[in-house]
């Protein structure tokens, strides 16, 4: 009659084996950053900030904000987007003598760029943009919405009313569109 033994426990040197790719992978989890972000997540954020500025200009100028301890009412504010200024993006609030009482600027970061600012009208086809050469500014004086374009020859601010700003960084683009007639943002691929 043959027996079989059962063999049920690891061998000392397979024991040492699994302790050691057991550290192994230990050690490599330890060493992953999960707080490193991609460039896309990156680009995102980027987008939403210039999406975010514009909205809180709306929103400022809608429901009357004051700034400042003596609670000064702006008569409009504005935000600037320019070409010209090495890519920045700008906010003012104006007095009722047309002088700026507040100013913020969001800088556009080194990984990243604004490739282009367009326009046209509303019903236009996308294909008749015109691409812009220097300042585009909104200007919000409560419900009222004025666009002015400093001096540049492309657009015309009495018919076109349509934004779009292209940000890019190394291999990704995110186009956002702002429509004046609506008020309204819209961030795309």
């Amino acid at each position: 009659m043959i027996l079989y033994k059962n063999k049920s426990a690891f061998t000392l040197i397979e024991l040492v084996v699994w302790i050691t790719i057991l550290w192994i992978l230990a050690f490599s989890v330890a060493n992953i950053d999960f707080n490193r972000l991609s460039n896309k997540q990156k680009l995102d954020i980027f987008a939403n900030k210039i999406k975010t500025s514009y909205e809180t200009i709306r929103n400022n100028a809608l429901s009357w904000k004051w700034i400042w301890t003596d609670l000064t009412v702006p008569s409009k504010w504005a935000i600037s987007f320019s070409k010209t200024n090495s890519w920045t993006i700008s906010w003012e609030a104006y007095d009722k003598d047309n002088n700026i009482i507040d100013r913020s600027i969001l800088l556009v970061p080194n990984s990243f760029e604004i490739n282009s600012i367009k326009c046209w009208e509303y019903w236009e086809d996308k294909s008749s943009y015109w691409d812009m050469t220097s300042t585009w500014t909104i200007e919000f004086s409560w419900i009222n919405l004025k666009l002015d374009i400093n001096s540049d020859l492309n657009c015309n601010q009495d018919k076109d009313k349509v934004l779009e700003i292209t940000v890019k960084n190394k291999v990704e683009n995110k186009v956002i569109t702002i429509n004046t007639l609506n008020w309204l943002v819209n961030i795309s691929k």
